[in-house]
C-alpha cells in the first residue's frame, strides 16, 4: 500500500510528451499571437476559438468539434454586449450540453463552454462582431487543421453515454448553474466575472465521479498559481516578461494535465492571469480570481450535491457506477503503485543475487 501523503493530488496518466506539448502550442497558442499582433486587444478572440476547437477534436474528432466550436461562437456573439442574452442563451446552452450526453459529447460541448464565458463580459467590443467571427473562424480552422495534420485527433479516449435520467439531472442542473453563475458573475464580480461561469463549467467537465476530488484540486491549484503570479509581478511588470512567463505557464500547463490537476490548475491561472494583466492591474485580477473560485466552488459543491440525490432518487443504478467508477481509478492508482514497488523490490533482489559471489 501506498504511504505518500500526496497521493490524492495526482491523476492516472502520465506527463503529456514534449511533442504533443509543441504541437499544442501551435494550435493554440499560435493564433491569438499572430491576432493580437494584427489586430490587438480584439485578436483574443483567436485563443477563445483555438483552445476548445484543439481540445473537442482530440476528443470526438475534426467534425464534430467544427459543429460544436461553431454553435458556442454564434451562441457567444449572441451574449456579447448583451448581458439579457446571455442569460437566456446560458441555460439553453446548458440544456443542449446534457442532451449531447445522452451520446456521449458532453465533453466537447463542455471545452467549447470554458472559452464562451468570455463572451459573457466586456472584455472584447460588441461592436466588430463581423470581424470577431472571422476572427473566430479562421482561428478554429488553424487548429483543426494542426489536429488532423499531426494525428491528434480522438485521443482522449471515449466518453460513455449517459441514461435518460442521468442526462435530464445534468442538463437540468448545468443549466441553472450556468445562468446563475453568469448572473452572478455579471452582477458581482466586476469586468472578470466571466471567471464564474468558467471555473463552474470546468468542474463539471466529465469524469463526474471525481467532481468534489476534482473541485478541491482546483481550489488549491489557484491559490498557487495565484500567488506565483503576483510574486513575479512584484519582480516586475515589464511586458515582455509576463508574455514569456504566459507562454511558459501555458506549455507546463498543457504537459502536466494529464499527470496532476492541480499543478495544471496552477500553470493554467499563472498564464491567464499574466496574459489579462497586459490590460488590466494583476493585483485585482489576482484578487477577482480568487474569490470567483471560490464561490463557483461553493455552487458547484451544492448543485453535485442535489445530482446526487437526484439520481439516488431516480437512478440509484447511475450512482452506483459513478462511485464505481471513482473506486475503479482509485484502484487503479493503487496497483500501478503496488507495480512499481514490486518491481523497485525485483531490482534489488537481482542486483543483491548479482552481488553475491559464485
Amino acid at each position: 500500500m501506498s504511504s505518500k501523503p500526496f497521493d490524492w493530488l495526482f491523476e492516472d496518466g502520465n506527463p503529456m510528451d514534449w511533442r504533443t506539448v509543441a504541437i499544442t502550442m501551435l494550435a493554440v497558442a499560435l493564433p491569438p499571437v499572430i491576432a493580437v499582433l494584427i489586430y490587438g486587444r480584439m485578436g483574443a478572440v483567436a485563443f477563445i476559438a483555438a483552445l476548445p476547437a484543439y481540445l473537442a477534436a482530440k476528443d470526438a474528432g475534426v467534425l464534430n468539434s467544427s459543429v460544436v466550436t461553431l454553435v458556442m461562437g454564434m451562441a457567444g456573439l449572441l451574449a456579447l454586449g448583451d448581458p439579457d442574452m446571455a442569460l437566456i442563451v446560458a441555460p439553453c446552452l446548458g440544456i443542449i450540453t446534457g442532451i449531447c450526453g445522452k451520446s456521449g459529447m458532453a465533453r466537447p460541448c463542455l471545452r467549447a463552454l470554458i472559452t464562451w464565458t468570455v463572451f459573457t463580459s466586456p472584455i472584447l467590443p460588441a461592436d466588430e462582431k463581423p470581424m470577431l467571427f472571422a476572427i473566430f473562424i479562421l482561428a478554429m480552422i488553424w487548429s483543426l487543421l494542426v489536429a488532423a495534420w499531426f494525428d491528434q485527433t480522438r485521443t482522449s479516449g471515449d466518453e460513455d453515454r449517459e441514461s435518460d435520467e442521468y442526462a435530464l439531472i445534468f442538463g437540468s442542473l448545468f443549466a441553472f448553474g450556468l445562468a446563475a453563475s453568469v448572473f452572478v458573475g455579471g452582477r458581482f464580480f466586476g469586468e472578470h466575472g466571466f471567471w464564474f461561469p468558467l471555473t463552474f463549467v470546468v468542474l463539471c467537465i466529465p469524469p463526474h465521479g471525481r467532481l468534489f476530488k476534482r473541485t478541491v484540486k482546483r481550489t488549491v491549484g489557484t491559490i498557487l498559481g495565484t500567488a506565483v503570479a503576483i510574486g513575479f509581478a512584484w519582480i516586475s511588470e515589464d511586458t515582455w516578461l509576463l508574455i514569456t512567463l504566459g507562454a511558459v505557464s501555458l506549455a507546463l500547463s498543457f504537459r502536466t494535465l494529464p499527470w496532476n490537476y492541480t499543478v495544471f490548475t496552477a500553470c493554467l491561472t499563472v498564464s491567464v492571469l499574466e496574459v489579462l494583466a497586459l490590460v488590466s492591474d494583476i493585483s485585482t485580477l489576482a484578487f477577482e480570481r480568487l474569490y470567483t473560485m471560490a464561490a463557483a466552488a461553493v455552487m458547484t459543491f451544492a448543485l453535485g450535491a442535489l445530482g446526487v440525490l437526484g439520481l439516488w432518487l431516480l437512478k440509484p443504478d447511475a450512482l452506483k457506477v459513478l462511485q464505481q467508477d471513482d473506486d475503479a481509478a482509485t484502484d487503479a492508482d493503487q496497483q500501478d503503485d503496488d507495480a512499481a514497488t514490486d518491481g523497485e523490490q525485483q531490482d534489488d533482489d537481482d542486483g543483491d543475487t548479482a552481488d553475491q559471489p559464485s
